[in-house]
């Protein structure tokens, strides 16, 4: 979700590459994500290849600010 705050939409090997996460492991985490509302996957079609792009939605960006809010406030105790 880190990454996903910092851009407005990334591509799965992108964030597959940031993460350092397995297929299978980033197909269960946005798949949960998305099921909680937190993030919008989309399918488009890049040369002829089909591409999964992710974004956070409305309520995964204002669970993520709340969630730093929380601990930096923990660090910060």
């Amino acid at each position: 979700m880190a990454h996903l705050n910092q851009v407005e939409q990334t591509d799965f090997p992108t964030l597959q590459e940031t993460t350092g996460l397995s297929t299978t492991d980033m197909s269960k985490i946005l798949k949960d994500l998305e099921t909680r509302g937190l993030v919008h996957l989309s399918k488009e079609r890049k040369e002829r290849y089909g591409v999964t792009l992710v974004c956070l939605s409305e309520t995964g960006q204002r669970t993520f600010k709340k969630l730093m809010q929380t601990l930096n406030r923990l660090a910060g105790e």
